[in-house]
């Protein structure tokens, strides 16, 4: 798969994460992840993506309430990787 269609992937299972439950979003980020660590290499943005969802991984684990701003760090990760994958 390319990196693009990887990046593109992972926008839209976060966007429908957000707008889950917690369990849900928590499904849908702990497939993302499982996803992504199977792919062999990752570029720079690709992992800094994956850090991202790994940090919002841990919050929802903890049962707590996710703030905007990490949905918001998240997707632009995802988004710089997008961005980066088209150059």
């Amino acid at each position: 798969m390319s990196d693009y269609v990887e990046a593109r992937y992972v926008k839209s299972v976060l966007e429908r994460a957000r707008s889950s439950e917690q369990d849900e979003a928590l499904e849908l980020v702990n497939g993302l992840l499982r996803d992504l660590s199977s792919l062999e290499s990752l570029s720079d943005t690709g992992t800094q993506t994956l850090t991202s969802i790994r940090l919002l991984a841990l919050g929802l684990v903890r049962d707590r309430p996710i703030h905007a701003s990490e949905w918001d760090t998240v997707n632009k990760t995802a988004d710089a990787w997008c961005q980066s994958a088209l150059t």
